[in-house]
């Protein structure tokens, strides 16, 4: 089967199957669990595919128990069992809990609460989704996230499709249930990437929860420096040189400590030890810091930049040794002017033009125009 179908980036699936990757089966069972897009019942379909071809392999028992004594068919045949039980429970009413919805428009390409600002609460799961579909008549809703919420404190939350079709479900069953639905959480997993040192990435769209800015820019980009799955081999690709101590001098790392790293991580680390580390920015300051997503959910950004966005292409440069040190800071000084300048002329629009051609800041010609 081919499993790169269901990883969110399509960066890297393209590398994997230009390599002709085989993933192992536990790689195969996070990637399709981690698919954002894939509704639960190609999931589970997937889940069987792997319950066939690797019935009795032994899954490695990760922290606090995960996968003790699993095999892939265990496993996942009781996963699925208990996943199918709660989606039955969340969309089930009369019960003792209260429903609440957001959704992601497809024209403002951003999540939105619903109630304009404050959530609508519907009495059960039906009643929310018959407000979805008035609210849809003109399809401008791609998917939704309803949350129940039980008078205990308990809270099932699923991701679907307008339809109702889920695309992803978490909460809790009881407390049995709890760490087992949770079990993924747990896993780390090494996979290729195409990624190299400087690149500009960004979350894959399907991931980026927050609205947009103002001036049309991505959030959550980073210049990369380092991935958590990089060992000695892939740093040396990425010209860093070998170092008897970890410290943070650029491109310098400890190659035993890290493969040392790597290999601890195989055992004990989980989804939080995915990461990518690298350069964002916090308006118009450059920051050195980690992601929060997973480096499987990121992609290089071929997009225009904009904003103080289009400081990430003098720093990228700059990192991977295309121009010098006076380039990228003079860039980053234009750049932080040009913003500057357009976000305060931007409530020149409260003038008139006589005002603002008496004020010097508009031509007397510019009247006419």
């Amino acid at each position: 089967m081919d499993f790169t179908k269901f990883l969110n980036s399509k960066d890297i699936a393209t590398h994997l199957r230009r390599i002709r990757y085989e993933f192992t089966p536990e790689q195969a069972m996070y990637v399709i669990h981690a698919a954002a897009e894939a509704p639960l019942p190609e999931r589970h379909a997937a889940y069987e595919e792997l319950i066939e071809a690797y019935p009795d392999h032994a899954l490695r028992e990760r922290r606090q128990g995960v996968f003790k004594n699993q095999t892939v068919a265990s496993f996942l045949r009781t996963y699925m069992e208990r996943e199918n039980a709660l989606l039955a429970e969340f969309k089930r009413d009369g019960d003792d809990a209260v429903c609440v919805y957001d959704y992601f428009s497809k024209e403002d390409d951003a999540w939105f609460q619903d109630g304009y600002g404050h959530h609508s609460v519907y009495r059960n799961f039906s009643e929310a989704m018959d407000d979805v579909q008035s609210e849809n008549a003109d399809g401008n809703i791609a998917k939704i996230t309803v949350t129940k919420q039980y008078f205990s404190g308990r809270i099932i939350e699923a991701t679907l499709l307008p339809d109702g079709t889920c695309l992803k479900l978490d909460g809790i069953n009881g407390e049995r249930d709890e760490a087992f639905l949770h079990a993924f959480d747990w896993m780390w997993v090494s996979i290729p990437t195409p990624f190299k040192y400087g690149d500009i990435l960004a979350p894959v769209r399907q991931n980026r929860w927050d609205p947009g800015t103002t001036d049309g820019s991505v959030k959550g980009m980073i210049v990369l420096t380092d991935m958590a799955t990089w060992g000695s081999k892939e740093l040396k690709k990425n010209g860093f040189r070998n170092a008897k101590t970890s410290n943070f001098a650029r491109k310098e790392q400890n190659f035993a400590v890290r493969d040392r790293l790597i290999e601890k991580h195989g055992e004990y680390g989980d989804e939080t030890d995915m990461l990518l580390c690298g350069y964002s920015l916090d308006g118009s300051d450059i920051c050195y810091d980690h992601t929060d997503q997973s480096y499987l959910n990121y992609e290089r950004f071929r997009g225009e930049l904009k904003g103080h966005n289009k400081m990430l292409r003098s720093l990228s440069n700059f990192l991977k040794g295309e121009i010098d040190l006076g380039l990228m800071l003079r860039a980053h000084r234009i750049i932080c002017a040009e913003e500057e300048c357009r976000e305060k002329r931007s409530f020149l629009d409260l003038y008139t033009d006589e005002g603002l051609t008496l004020a010097g800041l508009q031509k007397r010609n510019q009247q006419n125009q």
